[in-house]
């Protein structure tokens, strides 16, 4: 029972979290660019800050919900 609500959420949050990166705008400079600007690094301004944020959180709760389903179903 619970194994099936932890899959049925693994699903929606694999989804959400493909849906949000797609979102993403392109960073066109590349590794080097990014390291030189520093804080644009770890966020951003306006949308795509939050959308950064989100997509964050989504990586978290499915690596989250990885290990649990890993660990339930032993």
């Amino acid at each position: 029972m619970i194994l099936n609500l932890f899959l049925v959420l693994f699903a929606i949050t694999c989804m959400a979290l493909v849906f949000f990166v797609l979102l993403q705008t392109p960073k066109q400079a590349g590794l080097s660019a990014s390291m030189a600007s520093g804080g644009s690094l770890l966020g951003g301004r306006g949308v795509e800050g939050g959308i950064i944020r989100v997509t964050s959180v989504m990586g978290g709760l499915f690596m989250l919900l990885a290990i649990l389903i890993s660990f339930i179903s032993r």
